[in-house]
């Protein structure tokens, strides 16, 4: 084997140049290749991060039609109680109740629809980073005090009763084409919403998107009043007060998203201790599909009407996307090396033709022709040896670069793919599969692209090949 090694390398040397493009090229291939698979882990790595930290977490639980239907009654009852469950498992990290609605946001002459969001500020810092989008003010953190509602008297009652029928008749008279404002009727209503639901002592704090912020007009401290319906149908304003405004990176989140405690929203709604949504962080996101199934075991037995789903499930499209990066990104590096294999044989096949007279002469004094195969096939994998050896030093220092200080894409904007926000810098991942694997991927190409000069050389005939030189 030394012999072999040996005249192999002796060979390379005779003509330095053309070896030395060959290698320039199988260097080039795989140090590109490396970096550009570690730009593509990093950016999968990015996008499940933005995912699971954005917004989602690692597992959500629904009641079960939620998801398909979104109504407002769909609620996770004993929210308080579910959720403590929850955190007493040992695969969860952290767990945070969510509540959802709609309503319509104006200040001034000015007027937006919005999506409303409950979170529990303490426990979403846990699971995800919404408490960090925070780019003026600062975060929820005690909900607001409001006044106890008060249980409605038998005269109450009964006139919730009558306007129950007023409201109806209206409804009919409208259809007639009747006019039916009455301003007393909307009068003894909010009398009554006040008694079971009495508006807050201060004003309830809120978070709102960066773009929604702008096209109000709205500033860290401004007043602001919503319109919205509650779960039982009525419809109410309150004012509120802007404690902060969030950039999440998504343009519709940015724009129409508004974040409460959700203890205030829960009173908004009149939807005491329920919430729609429980998002969970684990302790490892390389188990997520482990911790399902334990969540979903503990709580079939006492809340059967609950589905549990992990981010993958909730967002299909992501998984999708990641997988046709990497299909997209294995297509482009063996297209990279099938060139650089071209290279080689090329570069293999010319140096067998310059020394048809030397194998010629060294089968006429006895060399075999599968040792003149396996000389040929040496000296290819000591010329991609010495090769893969500069493009795994140059692949690491590329890659170690953009681990550390990224591929700044501000220039080009904010961007999103797929609903999640990107950072402004595309970041790297180096990992041992997109180090080593361009560099056996090369081993493989450069093997078969050596065996056609291999073989050509082994069948040369002594006579004719001493003859033609």
């Amino acid at each position: 084997m030394g012999l072999y090694i040996r005249l192999a390398w002796r060979n390379l040397l005779r003509n330095k140049k053309r070896s030395s493009v060959t290698a320039l090229g199988i260097t080039l291939g795989i140090g590109f290749c490396i970096t550009t698979l570690a730009i593509m882990d990093g950016l999968s790595h990015d996008l499940i991060t933005g995912t699971t930290q954005g917004q989602v977490g690692h597992i959500q639980v629904h009641e079960q039609d939620y998801l398909a239907k979104r109504q407002l009654q769909q609620t996770i009852e004993n929210n308080s109680q579910v959720v403590a469950e929850l955190r007493e498992l040992s695969s969860v990290k952290a767990a945070a109740a969510r509540l959802y609605s709609f309503g319509y946001l104006s200040k001034g002459n000015k007027s937006i629809g919005v999506s409303l969001l409950g979170v529990e500020p303490e426990h979403e810092r846990q699971v995800t980073s919404l408490a960090e989008q925070i780019i003026d003010g600062s975060f929820l953190s005690q909900p607001t005090p409001w006044p106890k509602g008060q249980a409605l008297s038998e005269e109450q009652l009964a006139l919730d009763e009558q306007l129950t029928e007023q409201a109806i008749a209206n409804a009919f008279a409208e259809l007639d084409g009747l006019d039916t404002t009455s301003s007393e009727l909307q009068s003894h209503t909010n009398e009554l919403i006040d008694t079971l639901a009495p508006l807050p002592f201060s004003l309830p704090n809120v978070i709102l998107g960066v773009k929604l912020a702008k096209n109000l007009q709205a500033n860290v401290g401004d007043e602001i009043t919503l319109l919205f319906e509650t779960a039982q149908g009525a419809q109410q304003s309150l004012d509120l007060q802007v404690a902060g405004i969030s950039r999440q990176g998504t343009d519709l989140i940015d724009r129409t998203r508004m974040i409460f405690h959700i203890q205030d929203l829960q009173k908004l709604l009149q939807l005491p201790n329920q919430s729609h949504e429980i998002a969970i962080s684990t302790i490892d996101l390389n188990k997520v599909d482990l911790a399902q199934q334990v969540i979903s075991d503990v709580l079939a037995a006492s809340y059967p009407k609950l589905s549990v789903q992990t981010w993958s499930q909730l967002r299909p499209d992501i998984l999708a996307l990641i997988q046709s990066n990497q299909a997209l990104m294995g297509t482009l590096v063996f297209i990279i090396f099938l060139i650089a294999g071209v290279g080689v044989m090329n570069a293999m096949l010319v140096s067998v033709m310059e020394r048809r007279k030397e194998l010629s002469l060294l089968k006429a004094l006895g060399l075999k022709g599968p040792n003149v195969v396996w000389l040929v096939t040496i000296e290819t994998l000591v010329l991609t040896f010495v090769a893969s050896i500069a493009g795994l030093v140059m692949g690491v220092v590329l890659g170690s670069y953009l681990q550390k200080y990224g591929w700044d894409i501000s220039q080009f904007g904010e961007f999103s793919l797929a609903g999640v926000g990107m950072t402004s810098a595309l970041k790297a991942k180096l990992t041992l599969n997109n180090l080593f694997i361009p560099v056996i991927v090369m081993f493989v190409i450069a093997l078969l692209a050596a065996l056609y000069p291999a073989f050509s050389a082994a069948r040369l005939l002594p006579a004719q090949g001493m003859r033609a030189s």
